[in-house]
């Protein structure tokens, strides 16, 4: 089933519902991706000089778009970001997508996608949609339960996830996973999942690092960077304070993460390709937010 711009959409429904999405919207052509059957060459780490795109989180306006997807857009393509980050559809088929960022100006920095969406017969939906769209990184917003119960079974899934970046390899597209909070407070025989993902997938495999929700879940961000270098190529730049009655409502610098230290890790060690901006709390209007945080970010250099 498509996403509907009445019905609200939480991340539960986003995951149910996505490959349905897939299915029912328009597949229509505009592939920006490269079709070699090469294998895409592994990004080196970036210098920290060099200028690194900043896109934000669609689903931080979730209830604005639900109401009126153009209108909302054209709003956000005014706070200064370079792109938008996907996490659902809103009835719209790709090459409508794909016409509406183009014509604001802005790149598709990604989309966050279920796992489902990438096996078996769905796959081939998935490479016809993001290539339409001209997203060639598809991120696996979180993985079920089931798929995490065991050192075992996480490293089942991190089997699935190299077997779907093999298949995405010929299209010029990826795969990647992004972080919360079980990824790094949840040990399996002593490890987290998070690293069980990252030491068993390829080189190429995007690690998406939500700063918010990794600090939420105990990691040290500095630390994380550089456990896995050339591999974190896209990372969620949210604000997080332990110590605040409401740990993701204050702005970035405005929080407890130390982020001149993880701006510049991600450019000379992480690899970093796009900082995508996420402010989920809703004590402030989400337009009035992102607009601030957009400022803050660029307060650092970026």
């Amino acid at each position: 089933m498509a996403f509907s711009g009445r019905t609200p959409i939480t991340r539960r429904d986003f995951f149910k519902t996505t490959a349905g999405a897939l299915a029912a919207a328009g597949l229509a052509g505009c592939a920006e991706a490269d079709q070699s059957a090469q294998a895409p060459e592994v990004d080196q780490p970036m210098p920290a000089s060099a200028s690194i795109p900043v896109g934000v989180q669609l689903y931080c306006f979730r209830h604005l778009l639900e109401e009126d997807f153009p209108g909302t857009l054209a709003q956000v393509a005014t706070l200064g970001y370079d792109g938008v980050e996907f996490a659902g559809y809103y009835d719209y088929s790709a090459a409508d997508l794909r016409q509406m960022i183009d014509g604001h100006g802005l790149q598709c920095s990604s989309a966050h996608v279920g796992l489902d969406t990438l096996l078996g017969d769905e796959l081939q939906k998935s490479i016809d949609f993001h290539q339409a769209l001209g997203n060639t990184r598809l991120i696996v917003a979180a993985i079920s339960q089931e798929r995490r119960v065991s050192k075992d079974i996480v490293l089942r899934t991190a089997e699935a996830f190299s077997e779907i970046m093999e298949k995405l390899r010929p299209h010029g597209l990826r795969t990647g996973y992004h972080c919360h909070a079980y990824s790094f407070n949840t040990l399996l025989e002593g490890e987290t999942i998070w690293d069980l993902l990252a030491d068993n997938t390829p080189d190429d495999f995007i690690l998406q690092l939500d700063t918010g929700n990794a600090a939420n879940g105990g990691a040290d961000i500095p630390e994380v960077i550089k456990r896995h270098p050339g591999k974190i190529r896209s990372m969620h730049v949210k604000p997080y304070l332990a110590s605040a009655e409401e740990p993701f409502d204050p702005y970035i610098g405005d929080d407890g993460l130390p982020w001149n230290e993880i701006f510049d890790l991600s450019e000379t060690v992480g690899g970093i390709e796009w900082y995508v901006v996420e402010y989920e709390h809703e004590a402030h209007p989400p337009l009035e937010a992102l607009k601030a945080n957009r400022e803050r970010v660029r307060g650092f250099g970026r």
